[in-house]
């Protein structure tokens, strides 16, 4: 359920909502106490803190779960790592050409409106890199397809130039980060797609030598293939092509990618302690806003 959610900032939303729904409610209530609205307000609020502690939770318990695994070691499937993010070629952010490995790069306006005397703070471009980069540990390294990603990043940069405010979101090149995703080492292979494609390509090649075709599948010396014989070839080759496959794919360079099932796909800048630690930290303090409000909930159903 709440996979999807992104973290950055909604506790601190959370806390602002919680807050003005119980200012409008309590307004609603000196108004007239008798309403209805007041009650279900504060009732909603009651929910709402409910919810985002559940939410904290949920996180904490996906960091705490997830298995650990070294690169080398990883097994296909949901995983966590630990490693040094770089790329294989230099890779910068957009404005202030700082070296990184992932950026999200937005424009907002910053004058004042000839027209309207107002000040406009328009968003007026958005950009995120979707580029692979690496991960090393100890053990080797892997390549991180971001796309899709909660990315809590390390850094912000933001510059005002030219009555326009330019702002930087990125992850710096050469720094550990933490990622929690869907080890992909079969991405390209072993798909039906794939292997009915390269076992039609294989039997036009054997095609092509007939005698060499006939040497190996003309088991009743016809000197012809059968049905039952093209049958045995046809096999034979998906057989061979299979064990290409997983050949291939055991030697190609292992992918972390977003899990096609919903589940979280997190990369960040800050150690899975620390993680923890904010995660377990806003779920009391939800928690707690909540015990307090259900209790007043009580106090008031029963008045």
């Amino acid at each position: 359920m709440f996979e999807s959610i992104n973290s950055k900032n909604i506790n601190f939303i959370v806390l602002v909502l919680v807050c003005v729904i119980l200012l409008v409610s309590y307004r609603l209530h000196m108004v007239s106490p008798e309403t209805l609205a007041w009650r279900g307000l504060f009732a909603s609020s009651t929910g709402i803190t409910l919810l985002i502690a559940i939410f904290n939770y949920s996180r904490l318990l996906k960091i705490t779960e997830a298995p650990t695994s070294t690169i080398a070691s990883a097994a296909q499937g949901y995983i966590e790592l630990h490693g040094v993010a770089s790329t294989p070629k230099p890779f910068k952010t957009p404005y202030h050409a700082i070296p990184c490995v992932w950026y999200r790069a937005y424009v907002y306006a910053n004058r004042i409106d000839p027209e309207t005397k107002k000040f406009d703070k328009r968003l007026l471009s958005f950009t995120e890199s979707k580029q692979d980069f690496k991960l090393r540990d100890e053990s080797g390294d892997c390549a991180v397809n971001p796309e899709g990603a909660e990315v809590i990043f390390m850094e912000k940069r933001t510059q005002i130039k030219n009555e326009h405010r330019y702002v930087e979101e990125y992850l710096p090149a050469g720094k550990p980060i933490y990622l929690l995703g869907y080890l992909d080492t079969l991405h390209h292979y072993n798909t039906t797609e794939a292997i009915n494609k390269d076992t039609t390509d294989l039997l036009v090649s054997w095609k092509k030598n007939p005698s060499k075709l006939l040497a190996r599948f003309d088991q009743d010396d016809s000197g012809q293939i059968g049905m039952n014989e093209w049958e045995v070839a046809r096999q034979k080759a998906r057989q061979e092509v299979e064990a290409n496959h997983q050949m291939q794919a055991h030697n190609q360079d292992i992918t972390i990618r977003k899990p096609k099932n919903g589940q979280l796909f997190l990369i960040s800048a800050l150690s899975p302690e620390a993680l923890r630690k904010q995660y377990r930290q806003w779920s009391l303090i939800h928690l707690a806003i909540f015990a307090v409000l259900l209790i007043v909930c009580i106090k008031l159903s029963l008045a």
